[in-house]
């Protein structure tokens, strides 16, 4: 008698234990499949943000191609300001005067110059942005690589591996 109570309550106890061992899988079970999609979710936002950059790395690099025409575009009129105004300035004696045509050229040089520079402002910031977005297209391009990998891990490897966890009947040995 005192041997079957014994046996019932060691099966009651394996019962429970497979019962509850099955259901800490079930949890791990939702606690994994609820971190794949988490980091699912982030790579997607990261991919978008990604997308982002790359499209405004290319906007910048255009705005920089059109600054560098720009640039260029006011080479010509500076040159020939400046060699008109060297010209008049190797006019002899009395005609090497200080009038308003002369005023006007230095006005004109002056002005052409400042252009250039203002636009030379507007590269630089362009190239500074320009590596700013190359570099943060660096690290989103790193941080996805490392989601994608654990995103494989959890899915291939960690997944597999849960699969053949057994049933809570097979942990009483009923199989």
């Amino acid at each position: 008698m005192h041997h079957h109570f014994v046996v019932g309550t060691l099966d009651a106890i394996l019962i429970n234990a497979a019962r509850d061992l099955r259901t800490q899988a079930d949890k791990v079970e939702l606690a994994l499949a609820k971190r794949v999609a988490c980091t699912q979710e982030v790579t997607n936002r990261l991919e978008r943000d990604l997308k982002e950059v790359l499209h405004n790395l290319a906007t910048v690099e255009d705005l920089m191609a059109d600054l560098r025409a720009a640039i260029r575009r006011m080479d010509i009129p500076m040159k020939k300001a400046q060699t008109r105004l060297d010209n008049r300035l190797l006019r002899p004696r009395v005609e090497n005067c200080r009038d308003p045509p002369h005023f006007g050229l230095i006005e004109e040089v002056k002005s052409i110059g400042e252009g250039t520079a203002a636009l030379q402002a507007q590269l630089n910031q362009a190239m500074q942005s320009q590596a700013n977005l190359i570099k943060a297209r660096g690290e989103l391009e790193k941080e996805i690589m490392y989601k994608r990998k654990s995103l494989e891990i959890d899915n291939e490897r960690t997944r597999k591996i849960r699969s053949f966890y057994p049933s809570a009947a097979a942990l009483s040995g009923y199989t």
